[in-house]
């Protein structure tokens, strides 16, 4: 679990979909993940591990009262970390966000809510309480960078600056900042604005071969949209899942 947390670090990925079945199984095959049930008391929210590690949540698509929701769309959610759930929450509303769920408790683990940021992407929040967040070993299988694709990224900086804190670190040569600097850095903000339709938050898996993990998810129904390719990041391949949720492999330079 992250040690002491900074304001605005992400700390957790939760997953929604329609075809739990389905999807647990092309994550499970794709990534070696293992899927556990928390039980009525938590919703049948279910614990994603890997080798032991803590790498997220997931469950079906579903309303408040546990009923299908079959308009709710599947997508991946990056929770960033807070001191002050309730600060933070009302400072988002100012900066125009829309609330999607307000802070409520999750048991003794601690507060969670989830907005959409001004540019349109959904983000949620996460306060500690017993439990601090996901483990990030850095090895494969595991989430190793979180970055904000914005279709406005001037007004994504300034709102994710004052709603989290972000320590906003401007790349020389390209619109895309950091949260932090160098090896510091947490998560970044990349302006989407020529290729995005909608702003979104994207996670990077980790795998020991991009190339073999990009077949291994078309063979699995999944969808290669970039790459892979290589960056100075290691190589680097954009996918959907049979459901239409993205995100990024990266294999090690």
């Amino acid at each position: 679990m992250p040690e002491n947390p900074r304001e605005g670090q992400p700390v957790w990925i939760d997953y929604v979909c329609q075809d739990f079945d389905a999807m647990t199984t092309f994550y499970s095959e794709l990534f070696g993940w293992e899927f556990t049930d928390q039980g009525p008391e938590f919703g049948h929210y279910t614990m994603i591990t890997k080798d032991g590690a803590a790498v997220g949540g997931a469950m079906r698509a579903m309303n408040m009262d546990g009923s299908p929701n079959p308009m709710m769309p599947t997508m991946w959610t990056t929770y960033l970390h807070t001191a002050d759930i309730a600060g933070a929450y009302a400072s988002a509303l100012a900066g125009g966000a829309a609330p999607i769920a307000e802070p409520m408790a999750v048991g003794p683990l601690g507060q969670m809510a989830v907005i959409t940021d001004p540019t349109g992407a959904g983000v949620g929040m996460w306060q500690p309480g017993e439990f601090t967040g996901f483990d990030t070993p850095l090895t494969p299988g595991t989430p190793v960078w979180f970055e904000l694709m914005t279709v406005n990224y001037p007004v994504a900086t300034e709102f994710y600056r004052t709603a989290f804190s972000f320590d906003i670190v401007q790349m020389p040569d390209f619109p895309y900042s950091t949260h932090g600097a160098d090896e510091n850095a947490l998560a970044g903000i990349c302006d989407a604005s020529q290729w995005a339709q909608v702003s979104y938050w994207r996670n990077y898996i980790n795998v020991d071969d991009a190339d073999a993990a990009a077949a291994k998810a078309t063979e699995l129904g999944g969808t290669v949209l970039a790459g892979p390719e290589d960056s100075p990041y290691g190589r680097i391949v954009t996918v959907n899942d049979p459901e239409g949720a993205t995100f990024q492999l990266q294999q090690n330079p």
